[in-house]
């Protein structure tokens, strides 16, 4: 017997133990209100007394078997037509009440498909008009594991008012086109987790059939088995270190804790502009730092409480007031003290209307290190979150004396490693749980925390689809990316090397490779404010269109113009695109376009659409051999489009 079926052994024999009667037990994805897939074969599985008879009916189906001798079951129902009419599925003793037959979607990734509508633009509207009694929503619970799970926490809920503003705007976005389209009930099994690489949801079997891959796994499970003995270890290191070199952290005294009075006099403060290290703003060693900043609040914002956001204050102590009062400290726990973002809860009686104070005492060992915070990050309860700025005022509260050459090289790290971040914890802990519940495909929001590593990602990317097909064993399910955003301040140098361009290559050539994948194009609907740009309509929306135009068949333009194939004539290179009927620039001439001779040295070009092509030169460039369209972390100016307004793909011809 393997390890896993011995430890689900061991489960049902305690579940069977503690139920004191013949039952039966199934997994949090079957429940109330949930969708089965039409048209498939249908799992259902579960867990009762040993030899125990198990009989599944639904819809006019029948099915009957008998638990092994761990006390596990599965049996498959007959594939189902369509229907909106609430149904009870019995499973022994068990009804499961109001389920509709239709189509399921599993929707994961990191924190841009879980970002919830309430984070959403136009949330207040998008919240009330959420009333779809055909769309089923069922969120899981975050849960990193070692070992493959057997179930999740969640629950299936009918889609209102009330249930949608926690959950994926993506998903939602996308479910919502979906069931307009196709009439169907639809499901959406939304599974996500911030800041997570692929490898983590990806099993350890696939992982170790790739040598990188299989090190790395074994390396990083290892550390998350040792965390908790590595920093117990660090602490007292820590303290230790802090003393020898003087820069323990003093406590907050009360004259100091004058400093985050609303009614302070700050005539004698600095203003300055954060994020930023502290030697950049005047120090010249470690110490105790206060930064300040008025905010001013809506009228609606007054009396309800709301999260500050702070953004990795790393390797520092600190203490967080708002008008006056402290509202939360950085444990000094590993991992938070190094480098976790900290979310300060506010309370609604601190909030008024106008201006408010928000405050920050930070302990810093050393002037390298600094308060890495954009105005617009601190997710004040503001309209419009980009107009608040990036400057504060700030003063030493105290001063350590300069360390010397030895000392940061002998400081202690902590074991850091995010659980989450392991590899294969997500899936574990989050799809094993799942499989092998019927799907009709997949959509996928992730790449951001792959893109250190964005050369290795194409590869990774098609394992974990292999992988995850492999688990559901419902063939080629449809698997449909979406293609990171432009982020992060305007690149002005063609020539710039940056790798969001790489991974957006990765996916596309994923999405062109692999069997049934579909790509969705997203580069004009980021931001320079904001890794997790609110735009989630269009997002759900163009992930929709991939889906009914490559899953439902529907007649629609599912993307915008997509790079085939160029010519050199003299001095100009025509490029030919797919999708690109109606080809055209939007607000002036095509931008972003880059053009490059034999001494692969980039010179912006100037651009003219030909039909469906384009016509691209420099007098720069009298001999071109290559171009590049939209070849930057933040193309934010790009502006060619197909006639229904879908975005030109970015592309290279070179492989340089």
């Amino acid at each position: 017997m393997t390890r896993t079926a011995t430890r689900l052994a061991a489960i049902a024999l305690a579940w069977c133990a503690a139920a004191g009667k013949a039952d039966t037990w199934v997994p949090a994805v079957f429940g109330d209100h949930m969708v089965v897939q039409r048209e498939r074969p249908v799992p259902v599985w579960g867990r009762a007394d040993p030899d125990q008879e198990i009989v599944v009916e639904f819809a006019g189906r029948r099915a009957v078997t008998r638990a092994d001798a761990s006390g596990a079951w599965r049996v498959t129902l007959e594939p189902l037509e369509a229907s909106a009419t609430p149904r009870d599925l019995v499973i022994g003793s068990r009804v499961i009440r109001d389920v509709l037959v239709g189509d399921v979607w599993l929707c994961s990734g990191q924190s841009n498909m879980g970002m919830s509508v309430r984070e959403a633009a136009d949330a207040e509207r998008e919240i009330a008009a959420a009333h779809h009694p055909g769309l089923r929503l069922f969120s899981v619970a975050q849960h990193p594991s070692l070992e493959p799970s057997t179930d999740v926490k969640g629950r299936w809920t009918v889609c209102t008012p009330d249930t949608i503003p926690g959950f994926s705007a993506v998903a939602y976005f996308f479910g919502r086109e979906l069931q307009r389209e196709v009439e169907v009930p639809i499901g959406l099994l939304h599974s996500s987790v911030g800041g997570t690489p692929a490898e983590a949801w990806t099993r350890l079997e696939a992982l170790r059939t790739v040598p990188l891959l299989a090190d790395r796994a074994e390396k990083e499970i290892a550390q998350i088995t040792s965390q908790d003995a590595d920093n117990r270890e660090f602490l007292s290191a820590r303290a230790a270190w802090e003393e020898r070199f003087g820069v323990a952290p003093p406590p907050v005294t009360d004259v100091a804790r004058m400093w985050a009075d609303p009614a302070l006099d700050t005539s004698e403060w600095k203003e300055v502009t954060l994020p930023s290290q502290w030697a950049r703003l005047g120090a010249t060693s470690g110490g105790v730092f206060w930064v300040r900043k008025d905010v001013t609040l809506p009228d609606t914002a007054a009396g309800k409480p709301f999260s500050l956001s702070l953004n990795w204050v790393s390797e520092q102590y600190d203490t967080a007031f708002f008008n006056g009062v402290e509202v939360g400290r950085a444990s000094d726990m590993p991992p938070s003290f190094y480098s976790v973002q900290r979310r300060y809860r506010v309370p609604g009686d601190l909030v008024r209307a106008g201006r408010n104070v928000i405050a920050v005492r930070i302990v810093s060992a050393t002037q390298f290190a600094g308060m890495w915070q954009w105005g617009h990050m601190l997710d004040l309860p503001v309209p419009d979150r980009g107009a608040i700025d990036d400057r504060w005022l700030m003063r030493t509260e105290r001063t350590f004396s300069p360390l010397p050459p030895e000392a940061l090289p002998s400081r202690p790290k902590p074991n850091t490693l995010p659980f989450r971040c392991v590899s294969s914890a997500l899936n574990s802990g989050m799809i094993a749980p799942l499989v092998p519940f019927a799907i009709r495909g997949v959509i996928w929001y992730q790449g951001e925390n792959n893109v250190p590593r964005a050369k290795e990602y194409g590869g990774v990317l098609a394992l974990m689809i292999r992988d995850w097909r492999a688990q559901w064993a419902q063939g080629d399910v449809p698997f449909i990316i979406q293609q990171l955003v432009n982020h992060g301040p305007p690149t002005a140098d063609p020539n710039a090397v940056q790798s969001w361009p790489l991974l957006r290559e990765a996916q596309a050539s994923v999405a062109a490779t692999v069997p049934r994948c579909g790509l969705a194009i997203g580069i004009d609907l980021g931001s320079d404010l904001t890794i997790h740009p609110p735009n989630k309509q269009d997002v759900g929306r163009r992930l929709a269109l991939v889906a009914l135009e490559q899953v439902y068949g529907k007649h629609v333009e599912s993307s915008g113009p997509r790079y085939e194939s160029m010519t050199v004539a003299d001095a100009a290179i025509r490029l030919r695109f797919s999708h690109a009927e109606g080809l055209m620039a939007i607000g002036g001439p095509p931008r972003r376009f880059a053009i490059a001779g034999a001494d692969r040295k980039f010179a912006w070009a100037d651009a003219m659409i030909d039909g469906a092509t384009v016509m691209v030169t420099s007098p720069d460039v009298p001999s071109p051999v290559a171009v590049r369209y939209a070849w930057a972390d933040n193309p934010a100016d790009c502006n060619v489009v197909n006639r229904d307004g879908l975005p030109m793909a970015p592309f290279r011809t070179d492989d340089w």
